[in-house]
C-alpha cells in the first residue's frame, strides 16, 4: 500500500518499507510522512518482490519476515537494482542473520526510531549533479 502524496516541489521520494507488524509499520510511516516521504508498506517478502525497485529511494527491510528473511529480499531487490539504498530493521535477530544482514546495509534496533529516519533521510537524497 502507497501512502503519501505529492508535495509541491513534485514527487516525495517513496521508502519502501517492509515489516510483517502492522504497528510497527504504522508508527514508522506516520514518522516518515511527516518527514516529506511516500511509504509503500508491505507485510510480506512475496509482496515486497513485486514492488517496482526502480520507483524507491530507498527500503526499510525488517529481518524476520513470516515468509523468509530481509537478506534475502534485500539480495532480490539489489539484483533488479543493484544502488538502491537498503537498510534493517528488526527487533531482536539472531547475531548471524544481522551479519548477514550488514553486508546489504545498515541494521538498527527497533524501537530506535531516529537513527533510521535519519539515515533514510541521507539515502533518500538524490546524487549531487555536476
Amino acid at each position: 500500500m502507497l501512502v503519501g502524496g505529492e508535495g509541491g516541489a513534485g514527487p516525495m521520494p517513496t521508502v519502501l518499507l517492509v515489516d510483517d507488524s502492522p504497528l510497527a509499520r504504522r508508527v514508522i510511516a506516520r514518522r516518515l510522512l511527516a518527514e516529506g516521504f511516500q511509504v509503500r508498506e508491505e507485510p510480506t517478502a512475496a509482496a515486497a518482490r513485486a514492488v517496482d525497485a526502480m520507483s524507491l529511494a530507498c527500503a526499510v527491510v525488517d529481518l524476520e519476515l513470516p515468509d523468509g528473511d530481509g537478506t534475502d529480499l534485500a539480495a532480490a531487490l539489489l539484483t533488479r537494482r543493484p544502488s538502491l539504498p537498503l537498510a534493517f530493521f528488526t527487533a531482536g535477530a539472531s547475531a548471524a542473520l544481522v551479519e548477514r544482514a550488514r553486508a546489504h546495509g545498515p541494521v538498527f534496533t527497533k524501537p530506535q526510531l531516529e537513527p533510521l529516519v535519519a539515515w533514510i533521510k541521507r539515502a533518500a537524497q538524490p546524487p549531487p549533479t555536476k
